[in-house]
């Protein structure tokens, strides 16, 4: 008889298709190769920042119930890049912000934070590659320590789910829906932004 799969496997099949689509996504693609020039790679952290800045506030009530510590601000880390590509405060309050669905439970927000949190599993890669290119405007694919940290602790409480059937549900529906909003936050990541927040082109200085 075939175990029953875990609830992790779960989540990795019902995302398999969105994040293999977001491996192929020109402007997260062209991060990851070091090939993005500055002004794509500004417009791509003003699309990135409209998204986490929703998401850390719609999850916030979620992560202090269970006790995750996600360290610093994703949000705070783009405007700090975006301040080093030559974008005034200004103007990152005009920037376009997503409508994020707020999970209708704590296990829903824990499949949320199963997309977020592993998104920013292969930032240092990213963040190597956008040197030559960014030098000091790559925090938010550098992270902070206490990233490293949040993963595991994340499927810890995954994987204690396992045997509750309508957490588990939750979970892969919250991990969906996120992937899913994420998706088309980004599909005109060029054009959402670009007369919003218009910079001279920034000189990043080692």
């Amino acid at each position: 008889m075939t175990a029953a799969a875990s609830l992790r496997e779960r989540l990795r099949i019902a995302t398999a298709a969105s994040h293999m689509r977001l491996h192929r996504h020109d402007g997260l693609a062209s991060a990851a190769r070091g090939s993005i020039d500055l002004d794509d790679y500004r417009l791509l952290l003003m699309r990135l920042y409209g998204f986490h800045l929703s998401a850390e506030e719609r999850l916030a009530g979620a992560v202090h119930r269970t006790g995750l510590d996600r360290g610093a601000s994703r949000a705070l880390l783009i405007e700090r890049d975006l301040v080093a590509l030559g974008v005034s405060p200004e103007a990152m309050a005009r920037l376009p912000v997503t409508k994020l669905a707020i999970p209708s439970s704590d296990a829903g927000a824990l499949g949320a934070l199963y997309v977020i949190e592993g998104s920013a599993l292969g930032g240092l890669q990213i963040a190597k590659a956008l040197e030559p290119v960014a030098r000091d405007a790559r925090r938010f694919f550098l992270g902070d320590l206490a990233w490293r940290a949040v993963w595991p602790a994340l499927i810890a409480r995954l994987d204690g789910m396992e045997a509750f059937a309508q957490e588990a549900s939750d979970a892969i529906s919250g991990a969906v829906a996120t992937f899913e909003a994420f998706e088309d936050w980004m599909q005109d990541w060029r054009t959402a932004a670009a007369g919003v927040a218009s910079a001279p082109r920034a000189q990043c200085d080692a």
